[in-house]
């Protein structure tokens, strides 16, 4: 019940205050990613069910009709097995992982966008936020994901 509240929220903070700071909106940090990242780093492979449950509400919330369903399933489940296939668990690897995800994701949807909508996108602000994500990311394993290993 607490992780479906804190998709909820993440889903809202994702889709009503960042829109507000970064433009386009999906070039914004991907908060409701980490978290699944996070989750998938605990938990495997259940977490890919959230993916989806996560992806089809932020879907709703903007209005982009799967886009963000197939990319958050898709980055969680290659993030799952890239973990499954590691022995061991350490900051590294997580972020490693993450931070392929998330960049492919990124890619990914600004790849898309870009076939089916004309639109401008400056470079720093991808690259800022991809810096953001990953900073997020190593805050909460830091913060987070140490503790509970």
């Amino acid at each position: 019940m607490r992780y479906l509240i804190l998709i909820l929220s993440l889903v809202f903070v994702q889709t009503s205050l960042l829109q507000v700071f970064f433009s386009p909106g999906f070039v914004a940090p991907d908060l409701l990613l980490i978290a699944l990242l996070s989750r998938a780093y605990l938990t495997g492979r259940d977490a890919v069910l959230w993916a989806f449950f996560g992806g089809a509400l932020l879907d709703i919330m903007t209005d982009t009709l799967g886009l963000n369903l197939a990319l958050e399933t898709l980055s969680v489940y290659l993030f799952v097995l890239m973990n499954e296939k590691i022995f061991f668990k350490t900051w590294l690897t997580y972020l490693t992982g993450a931070g392929f995800s998330l960049l492919l994701k990124k890619v990914l949807s600004l790849v898309v966008m870009s076939v089916k909508f004309s639109f401008s996108f400056s470079f720093p602000s991808v690259l800022l936020a991809l810096l953001l994500e990953v900073l997020i990311a190593s805050a909460v394993y830091f913060a987070y994901l140490k503790k509970k290993e």
